[in-house]
Order: C-alpha cells, then structure tokens, then sequence
C-alpha cells in the first residue's frame, strides 16, 4: 500500500517538475531599448543599521538621474532612520517620507507601501527592501524587461552575510528553487510566490486591482498575495535571473528572529487559493510518506521512480542556477535534498499555527 502511495506521488510529483522545467524553458527574455521614468519605493522600519549600505547602492545607478525617483518610507521608525537619510540629502532624486499614521484596512508594511505608491509620480514602480543592496545596471535592466504590455516583473535575489557562511549557500541554493516556482507561475499566469526585494509593476495595474483591498489585514503578502490578486489586471508577467537586475540581501538576523521569519511567510499559506493548497497538502504528504519509506522500506523504493525524481530535481536546479550565473551551487543538493522536506514540513505544521513574533 505504502509503496503504492510513494509511486503514485512520484508520478505526480515529476509531472509538476516537469512542468516548471518547461515554463523556465519556453519563457522568453524580450528585451527593449526606451527608457521609461521609473519611481523605487522602499518601505523601512528601524533599519539604520542598513540604509547606509542601500542608498550608496541606489546613488550609483547608471539610469539617467532626470528619469528616477527614490521614495523612503519610514514605516514608524524609532531609530536613527531619519538622520541616516539627512546624510544623503544631496542625492536628487530621493524623497523621504516620514509614515507615523494609519490606513484604513492596511496593516505593517503594507499601510508604508500604500502611502508610498500615493506619492509616486511614475507609472512603472520598483520595488526592494532596506537590508538590500542594488548593483550599478539595477534600474537598466530591469526597463529593458518592461515592453509595452509587461506589468509585472519579478528579479531574482542572492543572499549574503559580511563573513561567507556555508548556510548562506544553501539558503541560496532553497531560494533558487522558489524563484523556479515563482517564474513558471508567472509563465503559467497562475502565481505560486514572489519576492518583495526585487519585484516591479505598474502603478495603473496596481490601482485597477483595488490594490491591497481585501488582504490588507494580513501582516504579510505585499509581494506574493498581491500579485494573485493584481493577476486578472495584468497584461504579461515577467521573470527575470539576469545578475545585472539581481539584488543582493543581506541576512543580519539571528536565529530566532530568522526561524520567526520563516513561520510567518508558511502561516499565508491559509490565505492561498485552493489550487495552492492543493498542492502544499499534496507536497506535505509526498514528503512525509518518502521519509517513512526511506527509512522503514529502504530496500522497496522503486529505483526507477527514485531515478526519474532526482534527474528532474537535478535539471530543474540546474536551469534556474544557470539562468541566474549560479551554477556552482548546484554541488549542495544531495545536502539540499534531505533538509528541504524536513524543513518543508516542519514550517508547514508551525505556519498553520499562525503565532509568530514580527517587528
């Protein structure tokens, strides 16, 4: 029965692997050469520690100053956000906004990202956190991606501490595999994740979806639940891993806070729709049942469906690495492959939950 189970959900679970391999593949990198006014919106609470890093990234841009605008929103900050800013006052195209009020229906940061977007003058907004850093060709490539009909693009990200660390690479390598997720879901028009530190879309699209009406009391989802919603209102949805529009987040967050972190991005999941919640419940129950058989039915794994899986993982992690020039991190999957269902699991329980600390 068991052994039963385990091939049927190998079978379905390498028709989903193959399925993403084949958006990554049939996805196309179109490009075009007018640049367009571009507004960034940053939302940030009590990040003094990491603007500095930030806006030297943002001041060395090579877009044209005249065709940029920085907006910093202070979401409540009590720190030394605002002097921080004071520094750079002679950066042009920065506009700081102190946020200490509410919205209507908005909670934490979305209410910062509303009021942002209020201010903004441009149609096409770029989005980051304050805890990142943004490469010279940032702004360049991201509008070589936004044709005429694109309203959404989503850009791949790397993670990063001061010292090298060996949980950072496999931080990377897990990262790599839902930014797969996220651009077959982009392909497929039907969204599984996105990533709010390097994420851009349309002012108009943003407004004729009523924006953040509806789930704005949920603490998180200013990226993902978003981009379900603004789905239906936009024309093409983009994916892009080129290393000119990554951005580089920097991870100085200790291990509870880090572990909080993670229960608040699994306790959305209750607000996904049923077909994303289809397949979480199925993934949950593939990992499980693969544990009990590796290590209860080692000797009755059927090798071809073992074989067939791991080929696809392989290829899979593979494209996504090489599409964003980071194919070396592809030695961390037999590691990868034991943590990832653990870790799968675990969240999946303690997200459900829905009690986790945030600032």
């Amino acid at each position: 029965m068991l052994i039963s189970l385990f091939a049927a959900g190998t079978a379905i679970y390498t028709l989903f692997l193959s399925s993403v391999i084949a958006a990554l593949l049939l996805a196309k990198d179109k490009r075009q050469s007018r640049q367009n006014p571009i507004s960034i919106i940053i939302a940030a609470r009590n990040e003094a520690a990491n603007l500095p890093r930030l806006l030297e990234s943002l001041n060395g841009l090579d877009y044209p100053n005249e065709l940029f605008e920085i907006i910093l929103v202070s979401d409540h900050s009590t720190d030394d956000t605002k002097q921080i800013v004071e520094q750079y006052k002679d950066m042009p195209q920065l506009r700081f906004l102190d946020f200490t009020g509410e919205l209507p229906g908005l909670t934490g940061k979305k209410a910062a990202i509303h009021y942002g977007i209020m201010h903004s003058r441009n149609d096409i907004l770029v989005f980051t956190d304050a805890d990142c850093e943004v490469p010279p060709t940032w702004l360049s490539a991201i509008n070589s991606r936004f044709t005429e009909e694109t309203d959404y693009l989503l850009s791949y990200s790397v993670m990063r501490r001061k010292t090298g660390s060996g949980l950072m690479r496999l931080k990377n390598f897990e990262r790599s595999i839902y930014y797969a997720l996220a651009a077959a879901g982009l392909y497929f028009r039907k969204p599984i994740t996105s990533s709010a530190c390097n994420m851009a879309y349309r002012k108009s699209a943003f407004l004729q979806s009523d924006g953040f009406e509806g789930i704005g009391q949920i603490r998180s989802g200013d990226d993902d639940l978003l981009l379900m919603k603004m789905m239906p209102f936009i024309r093409k949805a983009s994916f892009c891993a080129d290393p000119a529009a990554q951005v580089t987040s920097y991870d100085g967050i200790d291990k509870v806070q880090h572990h909080q972190t993670n229960i608040r991005r699994a306790s959305k999941f209750r607000y996904f729709p049923f077909r994303l919640k289809a397949l979480a419940a199925f993934i949950f129950v593939y990992f499980i049942v693969f544990y009990i058989m590796l290590f209860t039915h080692f000797k009755e794994l059927p090798l071809g469906w073992i074989l067939l899986k791991t080929a696809l993982e392989l290829a899979l992690s593979a494209l996504i690495l090489a599409k964003a020039k980071r194919l070396c991190l592809l030695v961390l999957y037999p590691v990868q492959i034991l943590i990832f269902p653990l870790q799968f699991v675990y969240y999946a329980i303690r997200g459900s939950l829905g009690k986790y600390e945030w600032k």
